[in-house]
């Protein structure tokens, strides 16, 4: 968990991922439809010419009542062949240094969090987006397979 972090304030909390993993910021109106989207799948953007799904952040964590929203900020995540857009919303971004950290953390793990870090005004979880992109590649997967399906 060493390295810096992009921390997320969202109502529901704040949240951190590894600048190693983000690719860029890019804040659209709109999220276009992405055909089969399922749960927490809310659209697609083309990010430097590729396809790109996006998830809902605060759905995927938890909080089902989204808000209406006239500016979407998406963090687009890249390692490894994997991508995945995460909507943010309006909400705040700040950086949190690996120095500021100092060992202040743990290995909690929850459904799309690896561990907390324990910061001098507040407590933040770190979010797994692996398991994010994993969980929405099924997702996705799923919803094409019932559509294909001669049963249905």
């Amino acid at each position: 968990m060493k390295g810096d972090k992009i921390i997320i304030a969202l109502d529901a909390g704040k949240f951190a991922i590894q600048t190693t993993a983000v690719a860029g910021v890019v804040e659209v109106e709109k999220l276009p439809f992405l055909p089969g989207r399922a749960g927490f799948v809310t659209g697609i953007i083309s990010f430097r010419n590729e396809p790109v799904a996006v998830v809902d952040l605060a759905m995927a964590l938890g909080d089902f009542s989204p808000a209406e929203r006239s500016t979407h900020k998406v963090i687009v995540l890249r390692d490894k062949g994997r991508t995945l857009g995460m909507d943010i919303g309006e909400a705040a971004l700040s950086f949190l240094w690996d120095e500021e950290i100092g060992g202040k953390t743990t290995d909690e793990k929850g459904l799309f969090t690896s561990g907390r870090i324990y910061a001098k005004d507040s407590t933040i979880e770190i979010i797994d987006w692996p398991a994010l992109f994993n969980e929405t590649s099924r997702m996705l997967t799923t919803e094409e397979n019932v559509k294909k399906s001669p049963n249905s």
